[in-house]
Parts: C-alpha cells; structure tokens; sequence
C-alpha cells in the first residue's frame, strides 16, 4: 500500500487529495490552494508504485467545520485590513490632487500650499492645506473628513516665521499670523502650535510645516498691509455716518466738518 502523499484525487473532484497511508482524508488542494472536502465511500486505494506528483506541504490540522485554521483566517483578516487601506490612501491621494489642481486653476490664487510634515511623508496625505487670496487665508484640514476655514487679512496685526533646526535644511517653516482679536482665529486642535488645547480658540493662526515660508511672508506682507488700510477708513467712515447722519456715507472726516460761517457785512452809515 502506498504511504502518506498527496496524490491525485480518485474522485476526480479536485487536483489532489491528501493519502494518510491508510485511506483517504478530507485534505483536498488545487492549484496549491488547500481545502478540504470529505471524500466520497468505497474510493480505491492507491497503488504502492504510483509516483507521487510535486506534493505541497502536509495540511495543517484544522478545527472540524473549518476549511482554514485560526491563524490563517486572522493573516486573511490582517491581509484584507491593509488592502483597505491602501484603497482609503489612494482615494485621499486622489482628493488631494483634486483639490490642488482646482486651486491651481482658480485665478483668484496668490499662493497655496501644504503641510509636510512626518505624517505627510508616511501616510503620502497633507493633514492641512492653505490658500492666499487678495482678502484672505484659507484653511483646509482633515484626513477622514475636511473642514474649511478663513482669516480675513485686515484681521492681521503681526506675522512671524519660526523653523525648528531639522526644518532649516529643508526650508520648511510655520508661518505665525497673530490677530488683533481671538475671535477671528481658528480652533487650536488644527493649528495650534502646541497642539494640545482642544476646543478653543487663540490670537494665532499657524499655517504649519510649508514650504518657503520666508517667500509666504514676503507676499503676505503687503496684502495685510493693504487690507488694514482700506478697513481703516471703512470703519473712519462708519463712524462718520453715525456721528453725523446728514453726511453721506463714506465721507471722511474733513468732508464731514460744516463749512464756516461767513464773517458779518459792516454797514458803512454806521
């Protein structure tokens, strides 16, 4: 009688069945993928002088109403987890490229960028991304979902540039606007540079880890500049109008002034 071998299966059913050296078992495989399959009564045994065929590795003892053991459904598990994920980054990546490219097109545009730091390296996804129109910086964060702030540019009353040493060498920096009111800042669990407050707000807004942050400065400065100007003699001339109702709106304070009154005529009898 033969010995234990996998050998072709005598039912036919499958590629081979496993032969324990004294009758069949439920072991099956095919085309390397084992299985297994109760094989059918009064089946042949097989000759001793049958030459076995490449046999795959013996099938590993597996629980009585289960085709794989425990190990290989949790690899299954582990396996199909990561394919789910490498399919949530590539759609990420794909939203990204999206959202860059229509930036890009937008010709109300200055400047946009990303947040690269070791999270960006590893996951391939910016966990922010900003903006720089002719009125103001947009913010957009969010990996699983995507939140979109803005901060007016007059709302800027300061700005600074801080780079830790690893950043240098890499000219990537956080661009620090401060604002002249908290309430115009954005939630410090995105953009705080501790990022350990949760839920509030701060006089900052930190656009973090881009790219030529001196070069972002530089353009910004003379928006901000511009922009506290014009909101400057917007709230001069509001507060005209309210002082005075009869004078038009918008008119400044000069304008606004009565004329003088002419000096009296002197009779010349008296």
């Amino acid at each position: 009688m033969a010995d234990a071998a996998w050998l072709p299966d005598p039912a036919g059913a499958h590629e081979l069945r496993y032969w324990n050296g004294s009758a069949w078992t439920e072991h099956v495989s095919d085309q390397g993928t084992q299985g297994q399959d109760p094989p059918p009564s009064e089946l042949p045994a097989p000759a001793a002088a049958m030459a076995p065929p490449p046999v795959p590795p013996p099938p590993a003892a597996a629980s009585p109403g289960l085709k794989l053991g425990w190990k290989d459904r949790l690899k299954q598990v582990a396996d199909q987890g990561k394919a789910m994920v490498e399919q949530g980054k590539q759609k990420l990546a794909e939203q990204n490229a999206k959202r860059t490219e229509q930036w890009a097109n937008d010709p109300t545009t200055l400047w946009f960028g990303e947040s690269r730091n070791a999270a960006t390296s590893a996951t391939g996804v910016a966990k922010a991304r900003y903006r720089i129109t002719k009125d103001r910086v947009w913010i957009e964060s969010g990996l699983l979902g995507t939140r979109t702030e803005s901060v007016p540019l007059w709302s800027i009353k300061d700005m600074d540039v801080r780079q830790a040493v690893w950043q240098r060498g890499n000219d990537i920096g956080d661009v620090v606007l401060v604002l002249e009111d908290a309430a115009y800042g954005a939630s410090t669990d995105m953009f705080d540079l501790s990022r350990n407050v949760e839920g509030t707000t701060t006089g900052q807004v930190v656009l973090d880890d881009v790219e030529g942050p001196y070069a972002v400065l530089d353009l910004l400065a003379p928006l901000v500049s511009e922009a506290r100007s014009k909101k400057t003699m917007e709230r001069q001339s509001t507060y005209v109008h309210n002082m005075t109702p009869g004078v038009p709106y918008g008119a400044t304070a000069s304008q606004a002034a009565p004329a003088p009154a002419p000096p009296p005529q002197i009779d010349m009898v008296e």
